[in-house]
């Protein structure tokens, strides 16, 4: 099962987020500074100063968003930007790129070059009101999702077409000292890149193939457990919500297929992809 959830096309939506005290999905059109959201009772739509790829909820009033020259609070009513961080602010040749919060209140956010550039990106944690790079050398940083129970954080890099696992403290959800990143997945046989993901209440990871019209499910072990067809090529980010957050949402891309046909579904939609798995709501940003 999947269909549509919001018809607006975004050149590249990214970052759905559900917000469980407003009930509401938000995600972003990244280069049309764009925030979008829609629940129940009603479809908003934030225009702002710059591009923001990724963000986090901080309160029933407060997101947290990543742009490219830092985290910001964003007042959902009075759309007043508040600096928390810069990230990267001086370096004007890098952007943000996929991001979210981690179960300790931290929010990991990416920085990748314009024009991709390899290796120039990385992947930067707020907490406590400090921030820290701990992920270097990467292309295109996406697919940053936590798994607690675990002490795990997965991370792609989209250029490789492969994704790595990272162990965590479990005191405080810093990578663990001394030990590395080890292949998680790898898609570098294909023609597919992996993008956003998200974890499950059971720990699979939910990853959003772009140019695989699919969002694929693999196990903490590595193991492809299903897939689900989308309706479009270049799905983006899924994320979890909707009642007891048994409802998966992806993010999908126009971008590049202007002038591709419709499979089912319109190049960078929104869609509800699934109401029968078991997710997990995504945790506040504690802001120091």
């Amino acid at each position: 099962m999947n269909k549509l959830f919001d018809a607006r096309i975004n050149y590249v939506g990214e970052s759905p987020l559900w917000h469980p005290l407003t009930q509401t999905l938000y995600w972003v059109d990244f280069p049309n500074k764009l925030i979008r959201g829609k629940s129940a009772t009603q479809t908003v739509e934030y225009q702002l100063a710059e591009m923001a790829t990724a963000i986090g909820w901080i309160d029933e009033a407060h997101l947290l968003i990543a742009t490219e020259t830092g985290l910001y609070q964003f007042h959902l009513l009075t759309q007043k930007t508040v600096l928390i961080i810069n990230v990267e602010h001086t370096l004007t040749t890098n952007r943000s790129n996929d991001g979210r919060a981690d179960p300790w209140g931290g929010f990991w956010i990416g920085t990748m070059d314009n024009e991709a550039t390899l290796n120039k990106g990385s992947f930067y944690r707020y907490y406590q009101g400090e921030l820290t790079q701990y992920i270097s050398e990467l292309t295109i940083p996406n697919g940053m999702c936590f798994d607690k129970s675990r002490c795990r954080a997965y991370y792609a890099d989209s250029q490789s077409q492969k994704m790595f696992s990272l162990e965590l403290d479990p005191e405080n959800g810093a990578p663990l000292a001394g030990v590395k990143p080890t292949l998680f997945a790898d898609f570098s046989s294909t023609k597919f890149s992996p993008d956003g993901a998200v974890v499950d209440a059971s720990g699979n990871v939910w990853i959003a193939l772009w140019d695989g019209a699919c969002v694929v499910c693999i196990s903490p072990s590595g193991e492809e457990l299903s897939r689900i067809d989308v309706g479009t090529l270049r799905p983006t980010c899924p994320g979890f919500g909707g009642a007891n957050a048994h409802q998966l949402y992806t993010t999908t891309a126009q971008c590049g297929l202007e002038q591709e046909p419709v499979l089912p579904h319109e190049h960078g939609t929104t869609l509800l992809v699934s109401e029968q798995i078991k997710g997990v709501y995504e945790p506040a940003v504690i802001i120091a």
